[in-house]
Protein backbone atom coordinates (compact mmCIF):
# COMPACT_ATOMS: atom_id res chain seq x y z
CA UNK A 1 0.00 0.00 0.00
CA UNK A 2 1.56 3.18 -1.01
CA UNK A 3 1.70 6.11 1.55
CA UNK A 4 -0.39 9.24 1.51
CA UNK A 5 1.66 12.15 -0.32
CA UNK A 6 2.32 14.97 1.79
CA UNK A 7 1.68 18.21 0.54
CA UNK A 8 4.16 20.78 1.40
CA UNK A 9 4.16 24.49 0.30
CA UNK A 10 7.94 24.79 -1.25
CA UNK A 11 8.18 28.55 -0.27
CA UNK A 12 6.73 28.29 3.44
CA UNK A 13 8.89 25.18 3.99
CA UNK A 14 12.56 27.02 2.46
CA UNK A 15 11.36 30.52 4.80
CA UNK A 16 11.46 28.28 7.90
CA UNK A 17 14.31 26.04 7.46
CA UNK A 18 16.23 29.21 6.41
CA UNK A 19 14.92 30.96 9.82
CA UNK A 20 16.71 28.14 11.85
CA UNK A 21 14.01 25.47 11.97
CA UNK A 22 15.46 21.91 11.55
CA UNK A 23 13.92 18.88 9.63
CA UNK A 24 13.13 17.73 12.81
CA UNK A 25 10.66 20.30 13.63
CA UNK A 26 9.42 21.13 10.30
CA UNK A 27 8.69 16.93 10.12
CA UNK A 28 6.56 17.16 13.21
CA UNK A 29 4.44 20.26 11.49
CA UNK A 30 3.77 18.90 8.86
CA UNK A 31 3.23 15.04 10.05
CA UNK A 32 6.05 13.28 7.78
CA UNK A 33 9.60 12.06 8.48
CA UNK A 34 12.81 14.45 8.63
CA UNK A 35 13.89 12.77 5.52
CA UNK A 36 10.89 13.69 3.44
CA UNK A 37 11.07 17.31 4.71
CA UNK A 38 14.92 16.79 3.57
CA UNK A 39 13.88 15.73 0.24
CA UNK A 40 11.37 18.67 -0.40
CA UNK A 41 14.32 20.84 0.62
CA UNK A 42 15.97 19.96 -2.00
CA UNK A 43 14.04 19.56 -4.65
CA UNK A 44 13.09 23.17 -3.64
CA UNK A 45 16.87 23.80 -3.97
CA UNK A 46 17.86 24.26 -0.70
CA UNK A 47 20.92 23.05 0.43
CA UNK A 48 20.51 21.08 3.72
CA UNK A 49 22.67 21.32 6.67
CA UNK A 50 24.77 18.67 8.05
CA UNK A 51 24.17 16.34 10.94
CA UNK A 52 22.28 18.15 13.34
CA UNK A 53 24.93 17.69 15.87
CA UNK A 54 28.00 20.04 15.72
CA UNK A 55 31.56 19.17 16.84
CA UNK A 56 32.21 21.13 19.89
CA UNK A 57 35.70 22.08 20.43
CA UNK A 58 35.92 21.74 24.42
CA UNK A 59 40.08 22.11 25.75
CA UNK A 60 41.12 19.45 27.52
CA UNK A 61 42.62 22.15 29.90
CA UNK A 62 39.39 23.88 30.32
CA UNK A 63 37.78 20.80 31.00
CA UNK A 64 40.19 19.44 33.54
CA UNK A 65 40.14 22.98 35.34
CA UNK A 66 36.41 22.97 35.45
CA UNK A 67 35.63 19.41 36.11
CA UNK A 68 38.43 17.98 37.97
CA UNK A 69 40.11 20.69 39.59
CA UNK A 70 37.50 22.98 40.59
CA UNK A 71 34.84 20.58 40.87
CA UNK A 72 31.99 21.80 38.91
CA UNK A 73 28.81 19.34 37.83
CA UNK A 74 28.80 18.32 34.64
CA UNK A 75 25.35 21.14 34.67
CA UNK A 76 27.26 23.80 35.70
CA UNK A 77 29.77 23.39 32.89
CA UNK A 78 27.59 22.59 30.39
CA UNK A 79 25.49 25.91 31.29
CA UNK A 80 28.61 28.09 31.22
CA UNK A 81 29.76 26.56 28.07
CA UNK A 82 26.31 26.32 26.25
CA UNK A 83 26.16 22.58 25.72
CA UNK A 84 24.21 19.79 27.12
CA UNK A 85 25.72 18.07 29.90
CA UNK A 86 25.83 14.54 28.08
CA UNK A 87 28.22 16.23 25.91
CA UNK A 88 30.36 17.35 28.63
CA UNK A 89 30.29 13.71 30.28
CA UNK A 90 31.03 12.80 26.84
CA UNK A 91 34.07 14.47 26.78
CA UNK A 92 35.37 13.77 30.44
CA UNK A 93 35.07 10.26 28.70
CA UNK A 94 37.19 10.78 26.03
CA UNK A 95 39.77 12.83 27.98
CA UNK A 96 39.72 10.26 30.41
CA UNK A 97 38.61 11.90 33.18
CA UNK A 98 38.01 10.46 36.68
CA UNK A 99 33.98 10.07 36.60
CA UNK A 100 32.36 11.48 39.83
CA UNK A 101 29.30 9.95 41.54
CA UNK A 102 26.16 11.94 41.75
CA UNK A 103 25.54 13.83 44.64
CA UNK A 104 22.24 15.55 46.02
CA UNK A 105 23.75 19.00 45.24
CA UNK A 106 24.28 18.03 41.76
CA UNK A 107 20.13 18.13 41.13
CA UNK A 108 19.16 21.28 43.22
Amino acid sequence: MARPRVEIPYEELRELYVAGQSTLMLAQRYGCSPTTISAHLRRCGVQVRQARFREIDIPAAVLHDLYVLQRQSLAQIAQALGVSPSTIRNRCRSYGFPTRQRTYSDTV
